[in-house]
């Protein structure tokens, strides 16, 4: 029988950024330029799909956030007990104009997002996916994001277990976990959403899963029909409900928070809004230098002009 790869080697292609196109690492290097961040995520459809014209995701982390934020400010409170703070970013090439939505932590910060103590789903749902480290500041530096990225496959993992069927495919247990995530997370997600992110990456996550639950000591067996049952012990699994529940009620009030938050922390969200209209809606929104820094002011002006273009009827 061949031996199955452990959850780190699964992972090893997180520290491979051959195949990610130098414009990427380029802009990246344009956003850190005057910063010594500790490393860069690079997460999301984008990767995926080796999308150039999307939205690219990227998590800058740093060991303070006073190496981000020089001057104590609102922003830095912000990001510092309601993390992380969102910025929007655009970097011209010769190939045209990208775009990033750019999220700002701590490593400690993210150390604990991505472990099962933690009540925040979204960080460790996003890292137990497919991810790049796309720059580190040193060796050191990286092992520390891939220990994290190892944290939030375990995570996951056990989420999977714990709130999952007692038998299933590996697919099934994903889907049903990335569904849960989505609804403590206030996502308004297509039904299929959870299958696309397993779609034709099927043997890595059904590797990953089996690999995250044989080194955390769930037992389970494969039968011959690929399903994979599980013999875990019932109260530890209504504990976990029970503790998942909590997550949910206190997940979604967070959320909430952060947009709130969003409203006055989101650094060039008047451009990223107009953009994201321009893409789906072809309707082009010319922002003055003020309406640019002033996002909140010129909400009112930014509805008026949509209503008048018809995007509110149905």
């Amino acid at each position: 029988m061949e031996k199955s790869l452990s959850v780190p080697q699964l992972l090893e292609t997180s520290l491979k950024i051959d195949d990610v196109p130098d414009e990427v690492i380029q802009f990246v290097e344009s956003i850190i330029v005057k910063t010594k961040p500790v490393g860069v995520l690079y997460y999301g459809s984008t990767l995926w799909k080796k999308d150039l014209t999307g939205l690219f995701d990227f998590y800058i982390v740093f060991e303070s956030l006073s190496d981000w934020y020089k001057h104590p400010s609102f922003h830095k409170l912000a990001n510092k007990y309601l993390p992380p703070n969102i910025e929007y970013h655009e970097f011209s090439d010769s190939l045209g104009k990208l775009r990033a939505k750019v999220a700002i932590l701590s490593l400690q910060q993210l150390r604990y997002a991505t472990g099962i103590q933690s009540f925040d789903t979204t960080m460790w749902a996003r890292f137990c996916q497919p991810v790049k480290i796309i720059w580190s500041r040193d060796d050191y530096s990286q092992q520390a994001l891939f220990r994290c990225l190892i944290r939030a496959v375990g995570t996951a993992a056990w989420w999977a277990a714990y709130l999952g069927p007692n038998e299933g495919t590996a697919t099934d247990y994903w889907c049903n976990l990335f569904s849960h995530t989505y609804a403590a997370e206030l996502r308004v997600e297509s039904k299929n959403r959870p299958s696309l992110i397993i779609q034709n990456r099927e043997d890595y996550f059904t590797q990953l899963l089996k690999s995250a639950w044989q080194q955390m000591g769930i037992n389970f067996y494969e039968d011959n029909q690929y399903l994979l049952k599980l013999d875990v012990n019932t109260e530890i699994k209504k504990q976990a409900q029970r503790k998942w529940w909590l997550r949910v009620r206190i997940g979604r009030p967070l959320n909430v928070a952060r947009l709130i938050k969003a409203a006055f922390t989101f650094q060039g969200g008047a451009q990223y809004i107009a953009w994201k209209i321009k893409r789906h809606r072809g309707i082009d929104i010319q922002l003055t230098p003020f309406q640019e820094r002033h996002p909140l002011f010129s909400a009112p002006w930014v509805l008026l002009k949509l209503y008048r273009q018809g995007v509110f009827k149905r």
